[in-house]
């Protein structure tokens, strides 16, 4: 698994009691779905967490009513078992789903526990207006917390905020420091860790190979 996981997904791994049987379920389901889908879903009423957030992240891409409730069934089971990752895809499904003030409540409540992807996504949130109405205020709160605890991509926006959006010659600087100071860091998670929490916005780090 290693460097192909986020360092919060590869914890959870690590954790995981069942961990060679759910590796097992999930190449199972490329070659064989139902059987794989099958071998998830015993794994996910045993009351493995992880397993329970892959059966939800899976249900909720297949864009049907039925699949998307039973996934929001399965994220919430994870979150409430406290898998930070099953919290993280059911807001990223309340994201696809359109629901963004319960998106908003999820990504709030791993932000309190200091995860920075959480923050991050608050930020593109409120600074996209898409989801909840558009706020330049709370979008750079959640970036600069983001940008705190190590998010290299709030930075960018950071930059973008402070350079466009009225902020005056203060803005300008604060943009500029910002882009000069992530460049080194971005060009080594990239080369060397582009799986990293701190590039992470909102892909799933499926493969654990």
């Amino acid at each position: 698994m290693g460097a192909a996981l986020g360092e919060n997904l590869q914890r959870e791994w690590d954790r995981e009691p069942r961990a060679p049987d759910l590796w097992e379920a999930l190449k199972l389901i490329e070659e064989d779905r139902p059987s794989g889908i099958s071998k998830l879903t015993e794994l996910s009423a045993t009351g493995s967490a992880l397993a329970m957030m892959y059966m939800g992240e899976l249900l909720s891409r297949e864009e049907c009513e039925s699949s998307n409730a039973v996934a929001e069934r399965w994220l919430l089971k994870s979150a409430e078992a406290g898998s930070i990752e099953g919290r993280f895809q059911l807001a990223t499904h309340y994201e696809r789903m359109r629901a963004g003030q319960r998106a908003i409540e999820e990504h709030k409540k791993l932000a309190e526990d200091g995860y920075a992807p959480a923050m991050y996504l608050l930020g593109s949130i409120y600074y996209g207006g898409t989801l909840v109405d558009r706020d330049i205020h709370k979008a750079v709160k959640f970036f600069e917390q983001a940008k705190n605890a190590g998010h290299l991509p709030a930075m960018g926006y950071l930059s973008r905020i402070y350079r466009g959006e009225g902020f005056g010659w203060k803005g300008k600087f604060r943009a500029h420091w910002n882009c000069l100071t992530k460049i080194p860091a971005v060009i080594w998670f990239v080369t060397r860790y582009p799986h990293s929490d701190r590039l992470r916005g909102f892909s799933l780090p499926w493969s654990s190979g």
